[in-house]
């Protein structure tokens, strides 16, 4: 049998093998100075850790940890505090649209192109309108064939 790993000497130190290979393994370990070795080890830091975990398992039995509660008062307050900034922007922007400086009515010309989209939304009829703003100019060559056809404001 080959050496065995430090794992697997815990394994057989905490009896996680197979009883089949138990023999074996306590054979080559009696036979084997590295693996009696490793096992001297492994026993020593099992013994390290139980010795730990029973004085701070002692020590914690004793004291009663009482069960966390949430305070009602606190889960509202951060709700509250959440919305704060919202509050406080939507003011600001609702101020600043309230007394605006600039009132005035605009005096510069609006585009034509604006003034069919506002009469479109007025309900007038825009086709009757553009053609009698409109002009078409048909080109045509000597045998009566269109060249090209332009429409004009």
């Amino acid at each position: 049998m080959k050496c065995l790993s430090r794992i697997e000497i815990q394994e057989f130190l905490d009896k996680e093998i197979e009883p089949s290979l138990m023999a074996g393994i306590s054979d080559h370990i009696e036979r084997c100075e590295n693996c009696s070795k490793l096992l001297g080890q492994a026993v020593a830091d099992k013994a390290l850790i139980e010795n730990v975990i029973g004085k701070s398992g002692t020590m914690e039995d004793n004291i009663p940890v009482p069960e966390f509660v949430q305070p009602v008062l606190y889960k509202k307050r951060i709700t509250f505090y959440r919305v704060i900034p919202f509050l406080v922007a939507a003011s600001i922007i609702g101020i600043i649209f309230l007394f605006r400086s600039d009132k005035t009515p605009v005096m510069e010309n609006i585009p034509e192109a604006e003034i069919l989209l506002y009469e479109y939304y007025d309900g007038k009829d825009l086709n009757k309108m553009w053609h009698e703003k409109s002009q078409i100019i048909i080109l045509q060559d000597e045998k009566g064939n269109v060249i090209q056809s332009i429409i004009t404001n």
